[in-house]
């Protein structure tokens, strides 16, 4: 039994560079979107750490604002209340960068066996359907997390491009996976 998917005496099996290529390609860019989002995660615990100790002085000052009827302006107590409201909206920290890590583990683990697959190795076939189960359950755990993410980016930059948003998540994060798989499962060499 041969170690390449397809050999020379039999038809060519084009499917397995091809989806191997597109994994790399596809891993590729996941590996910058993950951590582009583990990047914004650090960001956004420390402007939650910074809103959180000001909170205090927040709430008096955006009181005392209303109380007036705005007279009294004490620093940015308005913008430090629209701050903490939106932090409220989004998922806490520490879930969006537990998310983006292992999105970017995933990504590594894709690109990894793309090159395997892309090089016809039999041998990859049974952990690339493996990835591609855990990929599909962990993007769909992703964006049942990311639901106020994708609440908050409809609000502040309309529906569409929540909508988008939503379904390039879904098209990269769970479709393309169960698409790999249905690949592997209908060239039957596992």
């Amino acid at each position: 039994m041969s170690n390449r998917i397809g050999s020379p005496c039999e038809t060519c099996e084009c499917w397995a560079p091809v989806v191997g290529t597109i994994l790399i390609l596809v891993g590729i860019f996941d590996l910058g979107f993950g951590a582009a989002i583990a990047a914004a995660s650090i960001e956004l615990g420390q402007l939650a750490g910074e809103v959180e100790a000001s909170s205090g002085l927040i709430k008096i000052g955006h009181t005392l604002s209303q109380v007036t009827g705005g007279l009294l302006q004490f620093g940015s107590a308005e913008q430090g209340a629209v701050v903490k409201e939106v932090l409220g909206e989004l998922p806490p920290v520490w879930i969006s960068l537990l998310l983006a890590v292992g999105r970017i583990l995933l990504a590594m683990v894709a690109v990894v066996l793309g090159v395997a697959l892309a090089r016809r190795f039999q041998k990859a076939v049974l952990p690339l359907s493996r990835w591609a189960i855990v990929a599909a359950g962990w993007g769909l755990i992703s964006m049942l997390f990311s639901i106020g993410l994708y609440s908050f980016i409809g609000k502040t930059s309309g529906v569409s491009a929540a909508g988008i948003t939503v379904l390039l998540d879904l098209a990269l994060h769970v479709i393309w996976p169960l698409a790999v798989l249905w690949r592997i499962r209908l060239a039957r060499i596992l």
